[in-house]
């Protein structure tokens, strides 16, 4: 059996590469670009006083990943029960629907960059962790 460990600690890599690298970037009408990270957006909504955007970002898009690693790792009864990984890919969601809403913009154009990426590996690897934890090996194979 694979130890499990070692997808924790490729998840732990991947969430924060996704947080600390560039998310996207934005080109509006053309002319200007703006090029982001999870970890970015959410101190520059905060601090510009968009408290409801930017705590929501850092509940789902920081928080519950990192709770949901805590909780393949370590046996927290309390946290298990909430089933974090109903949550696990909200985050992709909405830059799914921002890069859609921009294909049917003429006003802006949104591409994903290396931190979207390494983000979507992150919830993958714990949807895959979770799955080689909660099921037996009989079920498995």
């Amino acid at each position: 059996m694979f130890p499990l460990f070692i997808l924790s600690i490729v998840e732990a890599a991947a969430l924060g590469m996704g947080l600390f690298l560039p998310f996207a970037i934005i080109k509006e009408f053309w002319l200007f670009k703006s090029e982001f990270s999870v970890f970015s957006l959410v101190v520059t909504l905060i601090e510009s006083k968009n408290f409801l955007l930017g705590f929501s970002i850092l509940i789902f898009g920081v928080l519950i990943p990192i709770f949901r690693l805590f909780t393949n790792n370590f046996p927290i009864s309390l946290l298990r029960r909430v089933n974090l990984h109903r949550l696990a890919m909200l985050d992709i969601f909405l830059a799914s629907f921002l890069v859609f809403s921009s294909q049917s913009s003429y006003f802006f154009e949104v591409t994903l960059l290396k931190g979207f990426y390494f983000l979507l590996i992150a919830a993958l690897i714990s949807y895959l962790h979770f799955w080689l934890r909660t099921y037996p090996k009989s079920e498995i194979s």
